[in-house]
């Protein structure tokens, strides 16, 4: 099985093809000759747009060559455009007489600057070359802000203070998700750009592009947005706890950002999606019907008592939870006394509309609570 080199070769061989070099005679020995501009062909076999991530090392380019023969006493090395970074790469396998396989080296190589796309050469003994004249192109790939600068969050907690917006997407999706692009790059929404969105290696929906003040910017926009913008997307249904990844295509190339990158946090807490009555009086003691997606637990005592593992809150208050159906998809509460409360409505405040939501007690100094749903709100009435 032939073997990766990290080294430049020094052997020249004497059995190349005819058109790798023509042979002549110095002192009775045949010699090849040198720099020759070899006859042949190359093809990018993978990937087949010819698209690589610029700036990104160890990615794989595979060709094809047709009109010579390729061999690991051959090759001396792969140029791929003319940065000197990406010059004479030595991370390369001859997989076939036919084709090599190149890695990018450490550092990747720069982003493609010219119109048909850079060109590849391949190296071969004696300084005789191979060459593609364009057609291979580096992409700058998708890049979002900083950690810090929370980069990934849920849309509707936009206008929060930074340190009060959220970034909890729940299992059964159909969530806007906001995403920060990095301050020196730009989402572009127009069909040539390709712009794609997975969440939780999921399909997203629904994906939008706007400027950094919040204005759409439509698809057939005549130029590239500015940089430092966002898009938003919907969230897929059928999203696993364990897997909170987020990939973004653009151009052609693709780029996957980790938790680490977007603090995201996927959870199995539902939503309430409507309520049976929606207003009552201020100081509480309201029964209501709570519909929401399937539940972790259908058992009313895990919603009852010290040790309850799940809750129902209206605004920041806890609501007694008197049923759940068999189903799961349906939680009676009455409603808490929110007036004047600081937890509730407010300090002197004594008629509002609460979102209602339910949380996840499993840690009770940190409760998890759903995402808020239009139809998840409750009027207080002050009578």
């Amino acid at each position: 099985m032939p073997q990766q080199r990290f080294w430049r070769k020094r052997a020249v061989s004497l059995g190349v093809t005819a058109a790798a070099a023509s042979a002549v005679i110095v002192g009775g020995l045949p010699h090849v000759a040198y720099a020759a501009t070899l006859t042949g062909t190359i093809a990018i076999t993978t990937p087949s747009t010819g698209k690589l991530a610029a700036g990104t090392a160890k990615q794989v380019l595979l060709l094809t060559v047709t009109g010579q023969t390729l061999s690991e006493a051959l090759i001396t090395g792969v140029n791929l455009g003319t940065d000197a970074s990406c010059q004479n790469i030595p991370t390369y396998i001859v997989t076939s007489p036919t084709t090599i396989a190149v890695k990018t080296p450490s550092g990747g190589c720069p982003a493609t600057t010219a119109t048909g796309g850079d060109g590849i050469d391949i190296l071969f003994a004696g300084g005789n070359t191979l060459s593609k004249a364009n057609g291979l192109f580096f992409i700058t790939p998708p890049a979002i802000a900083a950690l810090a600068d929370k980069p990934v969050i849920n849309d509707n907690s936009a206008l929060l203070d930074p340190t009060a917006q959220t970034r909890r997407f729940v299992t059964a999706g159909g969530q806007t998700v906001r995403v920060k692009a990095d301050s020196a790059y730009a989402f572009d929404p127009r069909t040539s750009a390709g712009l794609a969105v997975t969440f939780g290696g999921k399909p997203a929906t629904e994906i939008k592009v706007y400027d950094a003040s919040g204005t759409l910017i439509p698809a057939n926009t005549a130029s590239a947005p500015a940089v430092g913008n966002y898009l938003t997307f919907k969230s897929p249904a059928g999203l696993t706890t364990t897997d909170a990844s987020l990939a973004i295509s653009q151009g052609g190339v693709s780029k996957t950002f980790a938790v680490a990158d977007t603090g995201a946090n996927i959870i199995a807490v539902p939503t309430v999606t409507s309520l049976s009555v929606s207003s009552g009086r201020a100081k509480g003691a309201t029964s209501t019907v709570l519909t929401t997606s399937t539940l972790v637990s259908k058992t009313l005592a895990d919603y009852q008592g010290g040790s309850a593992t799940w809750g129902v809150y209206f605004c920041n208050k806890p609501a007694a939870v008197t049923a759940v159906n068999t189903a799961g998809t349906q939680i009676t509460v009455t409603t808490p006394d929110v007036t004047n409360d600081a937890d509730g409505l407010g300090t002197n405040v004594y008629a509002g509309s609460c979102p209602v939501t339910v949380a996840d007690l499993t840690d009770n100094a940190n409760p998890v609570k759903g995402p808020v749903t239009a139809g998840g709100y409750f009027n207080f009435l002050n009578e």
